[in-house]
């Protein structure tokens, strides 16, 4: 996982665990456990979207936007989530109603965190992806020239799921709304909450399993996705130099060819 998005091989295999927590309640070190738990790759959906290919990434844009039916959400996500033995992070998250639907057989764990901390770490993570300039910057590179768009549709998912405003996004209270949501949407039996810092045990205990005879995975999400973001605009800035020497290689030669003539 890190950087890089787990991808399914055997697309016979059903999620058994929708990981429903908000980005940054470590949804990372979470979907490491599970693929180790799980023996199978996990979807983090907000590494997906950062760098699988674009029609993965066109997919979920499509299933955001609010008129989208939910036949075709369903069918949709049935096709993102091929494989895959959980998912976890944004956008998944948002559908989690869904999800559960689609599944009925897998259970929902729900990561969550002091709402304090999860605020502090959020806001850096918002800062980021806000960034007026990413979507020229993003735009010779191959599916980062979409994140715009899916920046965009994100917000207003997020709007018609929690039932609320644009405004009541921007607060700490917004991993309140999300995990009143996810109680909505999941029965009380299938529904479980989880703290990463808790470590093996408890989440064994969902999962009905051993416990492994290892540390748990301590992906700090925070760092991550800030070397993520960093390594993606670096590799953005490279291709706009490329694009510029390529360009002023080209008019020099068509303005020494004409005067030749």
């Amino acid at each position: 996982m890190g950087q890089q998005p787990s991808i399914p091989t055997d697309l016979s295999r059903e999620v058994q665990v929708i990981g429903a927590g908000f980005s940054r309640t470590r949804t990372f070190s979470f979907a490491l456990a599970l693929e180790k738990l799980l023996k199978g790759p996990v979807c983090h959906s907000g590494t997906a979207i950062l760098r699988r290919e674009e029609a993965y990434v066109q997919k979920w844009i499509s299933i955001q936007d609010e008129h989208a039916s939910e036949e075709v959400i369903k069918e949709t996500l049935r096709d993102l989530t091929a494989g895959y033995v959980a998912t976890t992070d944004c956008p998944a998250i948002q559908f989690t109603g869904e999800l559960t639907k689609l599944y009925p057989n897998a259970i929902v764990i729900c990561s969550t965190r002091d709402q304090n901390s999860w605020w502090r770490s959020a806001q850096a993570l918002m800062k980021n992806t806000g960034l007026w300039w990413l979507d020229i910057v993003f735009w010779p590179m191959p599916t980062l020239r979409y994140f715009g768009n899916w920046r965009a549709t994100i917000g207003s998912r997020l709007e018609k799921v929690y039932q609320t405003s644009k405004k009541n996004l921007d607060d700490p209270q917004l991993l309140e709304l999300h995990e009143d949501y996810v109680r909505s949407v999941v029965p009380a039996n299938k529904l479980f909450f989880f703290s990463v810092k808790d470590g093996w045990e408890p989440l064994c205990k969902i999962l009905n399993c051993p416990v492994p005879d290892e540390p748990f995975p301590r992906a700090n999400d925070g760092q991550a996705m800030q070397e993520l973001f960093e390594n993606m605009v670096k590799a953005a800035m490279v291709r706009w130099v490329q694009i510029f020497f390529v360009s002023g290689v080209c008019i020099a030669m068509s303005y020494w060819a004409w005067r030749r003539r």
